[in-house]
């Protein structure tokens, strides 16, 4: 090992790493842990180069960043592709998490008020919702945003079939741009149980290139099923109705993961 290429390799890592984290909204010390084991592998790697063919330091030193990224980027991969078996725990009278993410919002819905979805300081209405007479009474609005560390794929809140399912079109501009509401893609699902409906509805940022979904209108789902997955960073909502009991178990902040965590309970 080059100790002068190890330190230089450190100190690239851990300002990229953390830069990254900050824009794509991943913890600061997931950022700093990377940064130190993707440096040091980093340095290692253009150690072993350097040995191999007499390059000078400062030619292995300009080797770092674009490696850093490089290994940053599989890493990434990697983690974004995992879709692991998940059997939800307990089933009966619970609304569950349709994503893994971090819970942005649980906003109280008033009667008579626009269903109203929100990213940062924007905000756009959910009208493929309220258009219809599917969800008239709905209490909470919940929003969970997951980073491009999440596992993606989205699963079922409640067991049921789906009423509804529609898309739109966007083209992939930041959900911080004022224009979110026409043009940032999204697939609105409406589940019922024959007692009650939930609404969910997943939305693509900009970096994503598609919202893949593995059903459609009219299917049965088991609580937990898989539903789709969204392409790099995103966010689910799901719109809970007015339930007798109902008692709201997350809050904002809270990591959530899909099929697992309980989001509310009811009855």
């Amino acid at each position: 090992m080059r100790w002068e290429l190890l330190a230089t390799s450190l100190a690239f890592a851990l300002v990229f790493l953390p830069l990254l984290a900050w824009k794509w909204r991943i913890k600061i010390k997931i950022a700093i842990s990377g940064g130190v084991i993707i440096g040091a592998l980093t340095g290692l790697i253009v150690s072993q180069i350097g040995y191999a063919t007499g390059l000078s330091t400062a030619a292995l030193v300009v080797l770092e960043l674009p490696l850093i990224m490089l290994v940053t980027g599989l890493i990434i991969l990697t983690r974004f592709y995992r879709d692991p078996e998940r059997t939800p725990t307990v089933t009966e009278n619970v609304i569950l998490s349709p994503a893994d993410g971090t819970v942005v919002y649980v906003n109280k819905v008033e009667k008579g008020t626009a269903l109203v979805s929100t990213k940062g300081e924007r905000r756009f209405k959910l009208n493929e919702i309220t258009d219809t007479d599917l969800l008239p009474n709905i209490v909470y609005l919940v929003g969970i945003d997951m980073n491009i560390l999440n596992i993606h794929v989205n699963r079922a809140p409640i067991a049921g079939k789906i009423l509804l399912r529609k898309r739109t079109a966007g083209k992939f501009m930041s959900l911080r741009k004022q224009e979110s509401d026409i043009l940032n893609e999204r697939v609105t699902m409406v589940i019922g149980n024959g007692t009650f409906n939930v609404g969910v509805v997943q939305i693509a940022s900009r970096l994503v290139r598609r919202i893949v979904s593995y059903v459609k209108e009219g299917n049965d789902l088991q609580i937990g099923q898989r539903i789709g997955a969204i392409v790099f960073g995103s966010q689910v909502d799901v719109a809970i109705p007015e339930l007798e009991n109902l008692s709201i178990k997350i809050k904002v902040g809270d990591e959530v993961k899909a099929g697992l965590s309980i989001v509310a309970r009811y009855g």
